[in-house]
């Protein structure tokens, strides 16, 4: 069995840029983020508008709380919360440094007192989108460079951006044309209650489906698992898939792409090009 890149440049098996390792245990990936110059265990979350850092961590850290500037998240029982931002000074991501505006090192993090598993937060596309990422869950390392350093991702998937820093990605899914938002903070994919009536299913026809209770920063949904005929997205095929399905409402996108797809491959991600890509194994 070889190794063939779909999609990428000829930047070669091994795209440049500097690699570090990812905790990929508990369906998610951990990244270590140096933030003030002390390191925070991070979920690399694309799925995220916004960074958010728990409170224990932020005061474990040392990182001050801003005077002026607070953020309402939802917790995972469904209630509001709101806490002062967390001000850091600087920031790096394998010693590339992450910022939220062009020209601007300090950040300004979302807090919450939420229970991420033993992470310290969520880095999310407000610091993600100025890089240029190759993620391999398989091998448990991730490749990033700056965005404008990067050896560009030739072909592949084209991708819609949303809210603005969100990706989306086309998807056929029993050949129905889906948007998916490309999420490597969710451990598995599912469908939403606007992706579920582009397919013509309906909560009658799924009552039989087993359930799946699911949870996340922004509150807790009840979910089922159902069999699918085929998925794809790009080179990747899956033959009967089993996915999450949920009624719950989303204007944006008809469900969320999660590590179960993505992280089958390696993937390349470029949000200032809007591409993505999938390195393929084929036979010789």
């Amino acid at each position: 069995m070889l190794s063939g890149l779909a999609g990428f440049a000829s930047a070669a098996e091994r795209p440049g840029g500097v690699t570090i390792p990812v905790d990929v245990s508990g369906g998610r990936c951990v990244v270590t983020v140096s933030f003030d110059g002390r390191p925070a265990r991070m979920i690399l979350d694309t799925g995220a508008v916004r960074s958010l850092i728990t409170r224990a961590a932020a005061l474990r850290l040392g990182l001050p709380f801003d005077r002026w500037v607070d953020t309402t998240v939802r917790d995972a029982g469904g209630r509001l919360q709101t806490h002062p931002n967390a001000d850091v000074a600087a920031a790096s991501l394998g010693g590339i440094a992450l910022y939220q505006r062009p020209g601007a090192r300090s950040l300004s993090l979302a807090v919450a007192r939420v229970d991420l598993g033993g992470a310290d937060g969520l880095l999310g596309s407000d610091l993600l989108r100025h890089l240029t990422l190759w993620l391999d869950v398989q091998a448990a390392w991730l490749t990033l460079a700056a965005a404008n350093r990067a050896a560009p991702i030739g072909g592949g998937i084209t991708l819609q951006s949303l809210w603005p820093d969100l990706l989306l990605a086309p998807v056929v899914l029993d050949g129905c044309s889906l948007q998916a938002l490309v999420d490597t903070g969710s451990a598995g994919s599912m469908i939403n209650g606007r992706g579920l009536d582009r397919l013509g299913l309906t909560p009658a026809g799924l009552a039989r489906d087993p359930v799946a209770g699911m949870a996340g920063v922004n509150g807790r949904l009840q979910a089922r698992r159902h069999w699918f005929g085929e998925f794809r997205v790009g080179p990747v095929i899956m033959a009967r898939p089993e996915l999450l399905v949920s009624g719950v409402p989303e204007g944006g996108f008809d469900m969320i792409l999660g590590l179960d797809i993505l992280g089958r491959h390696r993937l390349g991600l470029s949000y200032g090009a809007l591409k993505m890509a999938f390195a393929v194994d084929v036979t010789p």
